[in-house]
């Protein structure tokens, strides 16, 4: 249905799902700005969902973004355009007819304010912080030209404050690159645990909706361990239920009875090495006291070898009396769009954590990644806090590792609708805003 007219043929539309997916194929955007998401917040809140664009008169979007509108102060709505809208910000003319027909729009649906954080590059930086490109210019140009269509740049914020998306993502470039590259340009840490989790016979299954309460067992131990707050059920099993084969829930896990295996073979490996250096020690005549210690050095090292081996194949003997011949070990949430794998939320057992299955399901989502043809793996928020005391110090070198970069985005920006209004609602300092 259109809206409104406007020139130059523009129309301010509400877009169909096929428009709005077809549109969002051409152009990066973030998994929040999916029709999925629209069915989802439409059907289990009580927010009123709108797709809405702008056509050219060549009958091609140019610009687009989903709505939230939800209820406040009674008779007011409050918008929220996550992670969007989506357009070209750099082309005035289409963002100066854009937001004139969304003003139009907002003042029609009784809009209290809207908040808007589009998925515009501000810097790209290394771990550290260090500025590798600047859109500083481009960036500051496109503040200041919706400074004057009324919406308020809210600052570079820092850090997590649970009012609004994080401004820092972590991301790894595997455009054009095979695994090979990709694996080779990790840091020794981060190969040695992957090559660890392979040695160990770590697998990988993706879980059914049936099964997503191991995951959530994951994040509980993860949450406590940790210490950070992380969404309801609810939100993971809508999300499994509307995104369909976009989200995907890879869980490491163990076959204990294969894994047990390989360790009762190694086990006998070192009972006849340690039993062949013990005899040598015995046996051999002539041996000087170097050689003489360096057996002695190499059975103890041979026992200290077995008794892990045998400490692992009693770890998972009594394992198995308890959760079955298939053990997990961790789990992941990931969403995919036409652009990138996002790394959403990932929990690790801590009973289980030294067989690093974390490291299997970052290896086995990259992977996938190339293999789908993507640009880029996302490893997901920071806070953009690069001291040694940052609160995800430990997060930020994990996700350096992998030889991921930083993306820092603009930003948010809100704008007063009915402008009295809002600023009583300032005043009682109610302002609640809806993360993703």
């Amino acid at each position: 249905m259109t809206l409104h007219n406007r020139r130059n043929n523009m129309k301010f539309v509400e877009l169909t799902d096929k428009q709005f997916e077809e549109f969002t194929t051409k152009n990066m955007y973030h998994f929040s700005q999916t029709n999925a998401r629209y069915d989802l917040r439409n059907d289990k809140t009580n927010s009123t969902m709108y797709r809405i664009g702008l056509i050219d008169d060549n009958q091609e979007v140019v610009a687009a973004t989903i709505l939230t509108s939800t209820p406040i102060l009674k008779k007011f709505n409050y918008f929220y355009a996550t992670r969007g809208p989506i357009l070209d910000f750099t082309n005035f003319k289409v963002v100066d007819i854009f937001f004139y027909e969304l003003d139009k729009f907002l003042k029609q649906h009784n809009a209290l304010h809207i908040r808007m954080d589009p998925y515009i590059i501000h810097n790209i930086r290394d771990h550290k912080g260090n500025i590798l490109e600047s859109y500083a210019d481009r960036t500051q140009s496109i503040i200041e030209h919706l400074d004057k269509l009324g919406y308020e740049h809210q600052g570079f914020h820092i850090g997590y404050d649970g009012k609004r998306q994080h401004r820092f993502d972590s991301v790894l470039d595997v455009k054009g690159k095979t695994k090979e590259e990709v694996f080779n340009n990790m840091d020794k840490l981060r190969q040695r645990n992957i090559k660890k989790t392979e040695k160990n016979g770590i697998k990988i299954k993706y879980l059914s909706r049936e099964e997503l309460p191991i995951f959530r067992e994951f994040m509980k131990d993860t949450v406590e361990m940790k210490s950070f707050e992380d969404r309801g059920d609810d939100y993971y099993y809508d999300s499994y239920d509307y995104y369909g084969d976009r989200v995907k829930v890879p869980m490491a896990y163990i076959d204990i009875d294969e894994y047990v295996a390989k360790e009762r073979k190694e086990e006998n490996k070192l009972d006849k090495n340690i039993a062949k250096a013990e005899k040598d020690l015995q046996t051999k005549e002539n041996l000087t006291d170097k050689q003489k210690e360096k057996l002695e050095n190499k059975i103890e090292n041979l026992r200290t070898q077995l008794k892990s081996h045998l400490e692992k194949i009693e770890e998972l003997t009594a394992a198995q009396e308890k959760y079955g011949n298939e053990l997990p070990v961790s789990a992941g949430f990931f969403y995919e769009t036409d652009y990138e794998v996002v790394y959403f939320a990932g929990g690790t057992s801590n009973e289980f954590r030294h067989y690093a299955g974390s490291y299997a399901i970052q290896w086995e989502m990259i992977k996938y990644t190339i293999d789908q043809g993507l640009d880029q793996y996302n490893f997901y928020g920071i806070t953009g806090d690069f001291s040694e005391d940052a609160e995800d110090a430990g997060v930020i070198k994990f996700k350096e590792g992998f030889n991921a970069y930083v993306k820092e985005y603009v930003g948010d920006f809100v704008k007063p609708v009915n402008k009295l209004a809002y600023k009583a609602f300032l005043q009682l300092k109610k302002v609640k805003t809806y993360k993703v």
